[in-house]
């Protein structure tokens, strides 16, 4: 009754808050509680089934949470599919109809051309091949968040097993992670730079909304918009490689003497089709997704059983990749977050993909994006994305933020398909 008496992040909290508490109240207690134990005992169930690629170790745990997550879904909200249920917790507002557009595009374009890509003689790569130092390392992946404008006094680099990006109660106190490998440098690079995009955004929100439900965004598709257009659209650009190029070869001056700008920027684009998603190309990421997607789908709708999940998951891989999937480890046992009911997210992967081409259109109106590159001015990158997508990520849903403040009334897939094939048709000569 008291709204008109909240300013924009008070309101905006508890708009958040009651969100979840609409979904926590469909739930009995004690439903609940055994729900979570559920995943709890999934997740070590996962560890194991992994260790021994053994499928059947965590098959019954995956049928209980499909199953546990369309009773949540029908107690919630019975008119709605229990898959939009989920889809709609890490993109608020988003359906089915929204992926399944975005996804028809990826497949009926990036299939044939990954198809078109592999009947060509593959990107010779051995100009990456080397002996990197983890501490040369290390000032490489310091030199890039400076160069891209991190703010260094909220944004802490650090090395773990597995890269990710966190943050400590606050926009006010982030963290990089990344992890070094003695011969390859690229993969903290993009790494690095996969985070940059995620902590630009992030502590580009305005500081009146720290400590608040409103500090960070409530759409997954945004962040990953952003990380997408950092490491991908900015980050494996030509110019940015013949911008880095001078820092690497004062760096690993003996690992990177025979090779030029060009052979890194073909050998960093390289396209290589694997059953294994982490590590992906900007190609075949999306059709990783898209399995995924279409998996996903199926199995909340009971079109699938998990009994035939693995045949299904190998088909697609197949058909949509060309690749063999020779074991569950490298099959359907990669897919940890179901363990953990995460199940919505990664069509956000596509969704974030689609965005970040769309931003760069939008971008392209009001200043020119690749001059600033040239100038190694991504201060006015930068301040952009703050003015149009990061002060807001946090105070309004994605269709919002997208529609009023970024100027993208719809988020389809045609301008990335655009993108993909206009730069590997280049690349690859096709």
């Amino acid at each position: 009754e008291n709204e008109d008496e909240l300013n924009l992040v008070e309101r905006r909290s508890l708009q958040v808050l009651k969100r979840e508490a609409d979904r926590l109240k469909s739930i009995p207690e004690n439903e609940y509680l055994q729900y979570r134990g559920l995943i709890n005992k999934a997740q070590v169930a996962w560890h194991k089934a992994n260790e021994e690629n053994d499928y059947e170790v965590i098959r019954p745990y995956w049928e209980k949470i499909f199953d546990s997550i369309r009773e949540i879904s029908e107690a919630y909200d019975s008119t709605i599919k229990p898959y939009d249920y989920c889809l709609d917790q890490y993109e608020p507002g988003s359906n089915t109809d929204v992926y399944d557009a975005i996804f028809d595009e990826v497949k009926r374009y990036i299939v044939p051309l990954l198809q078109a890509i592999r009947e060509k003689p593959p990107i010779d790569d051995s100009c990456l091949k080397g002996d990197y130092s983890i501490e040369k390392q290390e000032n490489l992946s310091l030199y890039i968040m400076n160069l891209l404008g991190v703010d260094m006094d909220r944004v802490v680099l650090l090395t773990a097993e597995n890269p990710f990006v966190s943050r400590m109660g606050s926009h006010f106190d982030e963290r990089i992670i990344t992890k070094y490998h003695r011969k390859d440098f690229t993969s903290s690079l993009y790494t690095v730079i996969f985070g940059c995009g995620h902590v630009l955004a992030d502590t580009g929100q305005e500081d009146d909304v720290a400590y608040t439900l409103a500090d960070g965004s409530a759409s997954m598709g945004i962040m990953q918009g952003q990380t997408c257009f950092y490491e991908n659209i900015l980050g494996r650009s030509r110019l940015f490689i013949e911008q880095i190029y001078p820092k690497l070869k004062s760096l690993f001056p003996t690992s990177i003497r025979e090779s030029l700008p060009e052979d890194l920027y073909r050998a960093i684009n390289k396209v290589s089709a694997s059953p294994i998603r982490i590590g992906s190309d900007e190609i075949t990421n999306n059709l990783h997704v898209l399995i995924r997607y279409e998996i996903e789908k199926a199995l909340m709708n009971k079109d699938i059983t998990f009994k035939e999940l693995p045949d299904v998951w190998a088909d697609k891989h197949k058909e949509y990749m060309g690749v063999e999937v020779k074991s569950h480890t490298e099959g359907v046992l990669q897919n940890f977050p179901w363990s953990d009911a995460t199940i919505g997210y990664y069509p956000t992967v596509v969704l974030g993909n689609a965005y970040s081409v769309l931003m760069l259109d939008k971008m392209n109106e009001d200043i020119d994006v690749e001059a600033c590159m040239r100038k190694g001015d991504y201060a006015s990158i930068n301040q952009w994305n703050r003015e149009h997508i990061w002060k807001h990520i946090g105070l309004y849903d994605s269709q919002t933020v997208m529609e009023k403040f970024a100027g993208i009334p719809n988020a389809d897939g045609e301008a990335y398909v655009k993108y993909l094939k206009k730069k590997y048709t280049e690349i690859y000569k096709l």
